[in-house]
């Protein structure tokens, strides 16, 4: 088996073609299929041939704190033993005609799931292929959203064992809403962790390779954050990525002066907010941001708890709901000169606070991220800015050699799969496996008991109407036997036919798990594992269209 896998690792090859699926949410399908009135909701239309250069022409109008920037990336870059590449696009950010690539996730363990890794991806080809064009450097940067609190989306990788998916949480305590850059890792316990998830994905040639990389991670890592840096700056070292921590302190300096300006303007964003849902729901399209008049937009952090702030019209006081903290205007706006890393961003202000640092070519957007961000619009014109192009980051689903023989074999297509046509495909492939109608026998049964029940129920009522509960009751236990028996006949089924009913569970496994898109669930690392450390280049070599379509990739 070991030596089949090192076979199949060495010589495979990859092969892209190209299907239509809706996004996660109408707004993101009608933007990505050009459908959604781009002037409703962004500025620049992304299929207009000319929309990267009037950007360019755009941000030369703009100053960034380019220096300071530098300066911060090149201090903690040499924490995380950046490349040589990735140095030298930092330094790139000096000139003042360089502008960035941009996109942002959450600091997943193991880098989360498999759309993170395809974000990045976007980001790298997008700038070196607008770098060509537009003869300007352009820096490809991941923004790590540090600043989240929300540890439950980041703790975890799903894993495949003994034919399910189950979800291997790493083992912390963390009870708090403590920023996930701020949370720390124990490296005895999260090597043991990786080992176990590792373990899952079978034993190839590259294991101990990829145990050691990780370990490596570990060991140089303090937090959640750290770890998530080291591992994407490995990845895509001679790509020279760019990685920003967005709960860093220094870079918290940085940003003071704009907090200040969220702080003395927060009304004025919130409504800016609320009037830009107001005229998308007007065109059919449902809010995703939950903002009130009285949202502050800021995050207050007590170096324990992160508190979202409110703010009441009448006395100016800004406060978190649950009480215990309040600040006059005057003291949050001492706060974001003195203290500038007790506050964060939320998902209003973060896109805003990314447009203020960087010059922004563009933006790398997920389904999600579309739908949010053109309810900025207004907020963005608001601050005199002009929304960067959106781009929706590459979608993607990784077709194996043995999954594509399956899905030939049970005549199942991988566009009918990832559409949730696969349980349709099951009920239908267990009525060819059968000679006789076994679900409407079933039903008919069910109605013939009835039938013959009921006369016996009005009978027992007129001798006793107390016998109610007993006699439907009776009904009930009745029904469920044959549908007892319904499940029965299926099992007996399945398991005559176990060779072929197996397939339509790796097929599910492996592209469409928990009824989900797969780059939703799996971990880069199962492939890396199974393919070699190669795989992210050679998945990165391969030709994508920016048409938003999704591509189907066959190992």
């Amino acid at each position: 088996m070991k030596e089949n896998k090192e076979r199949e690792r060495k010589f495979f090859s990859m092969e892209i073609c190209e299907i239509s699926l809706r996004a996660t949410t109408p707004l993101a399908t009608d933007y990505i299929i050009g459908a959604f009135p781009i002037e409703k909701g962004f500025v620049y239309d992304i299929s207009e041939r000319d929309a990267f250069q009037r950007r360019l022409n755009d941000l030369n109008e703009r100053i960034y704190p380019r220096q300071q920037l530098v300066e911060h990336l090149l201090l903690y870059h040499q924490k995380l033993q950046a490349s040589p590449q990735t140095f030298e696009n930092i330094k790139k950010l000096s000139d003042r005609s360089s502008v960035v690539v941009i996109g942002g996730q959450q600091a997943g363990l193991l880098t989360g799931p498999l759309y993170t890794i395809y974000k990045i991806m976007s980001i790298i080809r997008l700038a070196k292929e607008q770098e060509q064009k537009l003869a300007v450097p352009v820096v490809p940067v991941f923004w790590i959203a540090g600043e989240d609190h929300d540890i439950a989306e980041v703790d975890h990788v799903y894993v495949a064992e003994k034919g399910k998916i189950k979800k291997r949480t790493y083992p912390h305590s963390v009870q708090e809403k403590r920023m996930v850059a701020q949370l720390p890792i124990d490296k005895q316990i999260c090597f043991q962790w990786i080992k176990d998830v590792v373990e899952t994905y079978g034993e190839t040639e590259t294991t101990n390779e990829l145990l050691h990389f990780l370990e490596r991670c570990v060991e140089q890592a303090h937090t959640f954050v750290d770890f998530f840096a080291r591992i994407v700056l490995q990845l895509f070292a001679s790509d020279g990525l760019v990685v920003v921590n967005a709960a860093d302190e220094s870079l918290r300096a940085i940003e003071s002066e704009f907090f200040a300006t969220f702080i003395e303007r927060h009304d004025e964003i919130a409504n800016a907010v609320l009037r830009q849902q107001k005229r998308l729901a007007q065109l059919g399209y449902r809010k995703t941001l939950d903002v009130q008049p009285q949202s502050a937009n800021l995050f207050y952090y007590d170096g324990c708890e992160r508190w979202l702030l409110e703010c009441n019209g009448e006395d100016k006081l800004f406060y978190n709901k649950k009480g215990g903290v309040v600040f006059s205007k005057e003291e949050l706006l001492s706060l974001a000169k003195t203290s500038p890393y007790k506050l964060s961003n939320n998902v209003v202000t973060r896109p805003l606070m990314q447009e203020f640092l960087f010059p922004t070519l563009a933006f790398i957007a997920g389904p999600g991220e579309i739908a949010y961000w053109a309810e900025l619009q207004e907020a963005f014109s608001l601050l005199g800015y002009a929304m960067p192009p959106v781009v929706p980051r590459l979608n993607m689903t990784l077709v194996e050699r043995s999954i594509q023989t399956d899905l030939q074999e049970v005549g199942l297509t991988v566009e009918e799969v990832l559409q949730g046509r696969i349980n349709e495909a099951k009920a239908e492939w267990r009525r060819r496996q059968i000679q006789y109608p076994l679900d409407e026998m079933i039903a008919h049964a069910k109605e013939r008991i009835e039938e013959i029940h009921r006369p016996l129920r009005e009978i027992g009522m007129e001798i006793d109407r107390g016998l109610a509960n007993v006699l439907t009751k009776n009904a009930t236990f009745l029904q469920s036997q044959i549908d007892f028996l319904h499940q029965t006949l299926h099992r007996s089924i399945e398991k005559k036919y176990e060779v072929e009913w197996k397939k339509f569970a790796r097929i599910e496994m492996s592209l469409w798990p928990n009824q989900a898109p797969q780059e939703r669930i799996w971990n880069i690392f199962y492939y890396i594992n199974k393919y070699g450390f190669d795989f992210v280049e050679r998945l990165m070599g391969l030709e994508y269209k920016w048409n938003g379509l999704h591509k189907i990739v066959y190992i």
